[in-house]
């Protein structure tokens, strides 16, 4: 059996559900379970370093455009020496050479950059070629040459993929603001188009599993769903699929209108489970199968190395504004009324930094309240006292995991699903009432008095019941569920 999960997403902002493909990886890879995770596009640099870091392997990832070609050793293996040779390149030639790159430069003012993989040492992952400064081409090596593209004026107008002797086996052409794709002889106008034949070369059998953690706004939707395969469809629930009202979240229409098409779903909570099965019954389908898996793990659990920094409050997430740090700025404020020495740190990046870097100056709270970007946490949260979160709903919340592994308090609204999973009103921390309805400024107080709830309460208490709900989350106990998750659906 193999679980191909679509997919590795390229163009947005980081954020959890690749934190949770990446622990999917994991498990599936402890457990001797054949996984692909589908890179539906072919990836930049950046977005390739992103989730090799998350701890994706290279033999893990399917390209799909790949596919097309009759290549099937793409990870870097390629040294500097063999390119050299191959270029016919001598020393006078190098002019730079460093662990990321080697620089090649000739007397007509063009360049040869070497780029190395990072993962792979001493491999070549691609080169690019450079005339007056301008980059004209980049090819991508795997053990040859597999992707070529071309740039003009900056801008990527041409992708070629490559069979094992060198010719074009599948292209990508801008044609103004669009593109069209040549397989073989075929010229296909869409993606969609592309991701059918895609399909079809996958040669599923029913030992097989496709397994889906977006449906809005993605090519590979409509031909997945209307895939005549006898493998195993199942869906991963990410975020919110209800209104409170009742109304369907738009990303997740393909996803209802085609329930029957799936064979399973997974939530992240048991909260959620309860809710959709509740929703498929108002829509007539009571025969749904859903399991409730954590999209995340601990590997450990984490523990100060002193004492923790009295009256510290921390939060961390994208600075988005479903996240509503605009609220947590305000009701910290208002608890350092009574509180006059606390410090809250928020950690993470996003389009919200200007207006809350300007929240903070409007409050005067810039001596205590500070935005600090990006960082590795796993040593941070166990240096404070009190994790705070305003975010208006979470289907887990893997930093309310993480929060609670490092034995930290929490506060937040008793908002679907993750906070009520990770904070355990009055034993942990405390849960602010709240619906989309309430006024803000009572949302603010309500949550600054929890914040000063907990601060003058019993904290060590607070942070030993943490660590307790934090052992369901660990390693051992998520493998166990993913085992039986397999064995369901196998």
């Amino acid at each position: 059996m193999t679980i191909y999960t679509f997919n590795l997403l390229v163009g947005y902002e980081p954020n959890g559900v690749d934190v949770a493909q990446a622990s999917r990886a994991l498990m599936l890879r402890e457990l001797n379970a054949s996984a692909k995770f589908v890179f539906t596009t072919w990836p930049q640099p950046y977005k390739l370093d992103y989730y090799l870091s998350l701890g994706h392997r290279y033999e893990e990832l399917l390209h799909a455009y790949v596919c097309f070609t009759d290549q099937d050793g793409y990870i870097p293996s390629l040294t500097v020496g063999a390119l050299q040779q191959q270029f016919q390149l001598t020393r006078l030639d190098l002019k730079k050479q460093d662990e990321t790159e080697f620089l090649y430069e000739f007397s007509d003012g063009s360049r040869l950059i070497f780029t190395m993989d990072p993962c792979k040492k001493g491999c070549v992952r691609y080169v690019d070629y450079l005339t007056n400064g301008i980059l004209l081409k980049r090819e991508w090596y795997g053990t040859r040459k597999l992707v070529t593209e071309y740039f003009e004026k900056g801008i990527l107008i041409r992708r070629s993929f490559h069979n094992q002797d060198g010719h074009i086996a599948f292209e990508e052409l801008k044609q103004g603001a669009t593109w069209l794709y040549r397989l073989e002889n075929e010229i296909l106008v869409s993606q969609t188009e592309v991701m059918r034949r895609f399909l079809a070369r996958l040669s599923l059998t029913q030992e097989d599993t496709l397994l889906l953690d977006r449906a809005a706004l993605i090519a590979f939707a409509r031909p997945i769903l209307e895939l005549q395969s006898p493998a195993k469809l199942g869906f991963v629930f990410h975020s919110e699929h209800e209104f409170e009202n009742g109304g369907l979240y738009y990303e997740y229409y393909y996803i209802f209108k085609y329930a029957q098409r799936f064979d399973f779903f997974i939530t992240a909570t048991e909260a959620q489970k309860a809710v959709l099965e509740t929703t498929f019954h108002k829509q007539g389908l009571d025969n749904a199968t859903i399991y409730a898996l954590p999209v995340g793990h601990l590997d450990n659990l984490s523990y100060p190395d002193g004492q923790r920094k009295p009256l510290s409050l921390i939060t961390a997430s994208r600075l988005d504004p479903r996240k509503r740090l605009d609220l947590a700025i305000r009701a910290v404020a208002l608890a350092h009324d009574k509180e006059p020495n606390l410090n809250f740190d928020i950690y993470g990046k996003g389009v919200e930094q200007e207006n809350l870097e300007q929240l903070i100056d409007d409050l005067g709270a810039g001596s205590y309240i500070h935005l600090r970007g990006h960082a590795n946490l796993q040593k941070i949260y166990p240096q404070y006292e009190l994790y705070v979160t305003t975010s208006q709903w979470e289907t887990f919340g893997l930093t309310l995991m993480e929060a609670v592994g490092a034995g930290l308090a929490l506060v937040g609204f008793d908002a679907r699903y993750g906070n009520p999973t990770f904070i355990k009103d009055g034993k942990n921390g405390y849960l602010v009432s709240y619906d989309e309805t309430m006024d803000e400024d009572l949302l603010v107080s309500d949550m600054a008095g929890k914040i000063v709830a907990v601060l003058e309460g019993n904290l060590e208490s607070m942070h030993q019941a943490s660590y307790d709900l934090a052992k369901k989350y660990l390693k051992p106990e998520i493998l166990e569920a993913w085992r039986k998750l397999l064995v369901a659906i196998d």
